[in-house]
């Protein structure tokens, strides 16, 4: 019976809320998942009336729990991370949530999905439970009644608010994106701008070093340059959030190295400077020749060092391991620690840090564009924590 109604509206407003580009109201039984209704602009092959086994489908947990399911990305989710199910179907973002109707029973799942990750959050999952309704509504109204005039004028009266929300999203979302674009655009040009001064002041401090000074004068100078180094760094951050958030991505200079290994090592000494007492241990055994950029990958591994030491726990070690996969290496950077679970699934968003430190120094960057990084090399970085393993962020290129 629902397969007379026509869904579209619902399921363009869900992959507008989503972001995502595939979308399907499906029908749930105890044995058997079947897509009464589909769009797919990902090209996965979603069609209406295919039928899948129940176990084969995260549907299965909705319809046992009657509660949403949804991931960002499930290659860095740690409950979705070893499913075969998103790579079984070619997804790696998903959000299902029940249909629920009016006597109380479950039809099935509203459910969207895309190949590659997207941000997810409550609100959007709460806005799809909105449309869910909606599909419930439409359903117990085709159930109701027999297809009359009135059945008609109710259903079209749904599909028009359909279409009225969708339109109202879309200009709330246009203007979102319109508002969000110009502050990076801003950020970036700011950052761009702000190098020149702080090429002046240093220019100024190496003048001054060259005339006869006392050692009080010469500490200030000493102060000048390592706060003139500062701003540099934050500067560099910020442009390369700026990057990545605007779509052009972390630019790459590749070339061959032959000492990767030494290079990287380097980079983990000099990033745990400032954590005296704090042991380090660093085991890379990578190719003799590998083709990447060198400052950009010193850069990745000397913030998930930093992050080990700042989040770790004291006293206890923090291990960096790096060896040959197959064409390309692995290195993975491990302390005890342990993340909770609310925090991992947005580990790798900008200014990502816990409530209880959200008034540290820093701009809470570090595993962005750590992520950035490892993105622009063709590769990508994950996590996993648990209490008898501690936390393993760990690249692949």
């Amino acid at each position: 019976m629902p397969t007379r109604i026509d869904f579209r509206p619902s399921l363009d407003l869900a992959c507008r809320i989503t972001g995502m580009r595939v979308a399907l109201v499906g029908e749930v039984t105890e044995s058997t998942w079947r897509s009464i209704q589909s769009i797919d602009s990902a090209g996965l092959g979603i069609s209406s009336g295919m039928i899948l086994d129940i176990n084969r489908t995260f549907c299965k947990d909705v319809r046992s729990s009657r509660a949403p399911v949804w991931f960002g990305d499930a290659l860095a989710h740690p409950l979705f991370i070893d499913s075969p199910i998103p790579g079984m179907y070619g997804f790696r973002s998903y959000i299902s949530v029940p249909v629920l109707l009016a006597d109380g029973s479950l039809f099935g799942t509203l459910c969207t999905l895309d190949p590659e990750p997207k941000p997810v959050d409550e609100q959007q999952v709460q806005s799809m439970n909105d449309v869910a309704t909606l599909v419930a509504a439409q359903i117990d109204a085709l159930r109701s009644h027999d297809a009359d005039s009135r059945t008609i004028d109710g259903l079209k009266e749904q599909g028009d608010m359909v279409g009225r929300q969708l339109a109202e999203y879309e200009q709330s979302n246009a203007e979102l994106q319109r508002v969000a674009k110009q502050r990076e655009e801003f950020i970036g040009v700011l950052a761009h701008d702000l190098r020149n001064p702080v090429q002046a002041i240093r220019a100024g401090v190496d003048l001054l070093g060259l005339g006869a000074l006392t050692d009080s004068q010469q500490k200030v100078l000493g102060h000048i340059n390592d706060s003139a180094d500062r701003i540099a760094e934050l500067i560099d951050v910020t442009l390369d959030f700026a990057r990545g958030r605007l779509g052009t991505g972390i630019a790459l200079k590749l070339e061959p190295w032959s000492d990767l290994s030494g290079v990287l090592a380097m980079a983990c000494r000099e990033a745990m400077r400032p954590f005296h007492g704090r042991n380090c241990e660093v085991d890379l055994q990578l190719p003799v020749t590998f083709v990447c950029d060198a400052a950009r990958l010193c850069q990745l591994l000397a913030n998930l060092v930093i992050n080990a030491a700042i989040h770790g726990t004291p006293g206890q070690p923090i291990h960096v391991k790096g060896r040959s996969v197959g064409a390309g290496i692995e290195i993975s950077v491990a302390n005890q620690g342990v993340i909770p679970a609310a925090q991992m699934g947005h580990l790798f968003e900008p200014f990502a840090r816990p409530q209880e430190r959200r008034l540290d120094s820093g701009l809470g960057l570090g595993l962005y564009i750590a992520a950035q990084i490892a993105k622009a090399h063709g590769g990508m970085l994950t996590v996993t924590s648990s209490s008898d393993e501690g936390t393993v962020l760990t690249v692949r290129l």
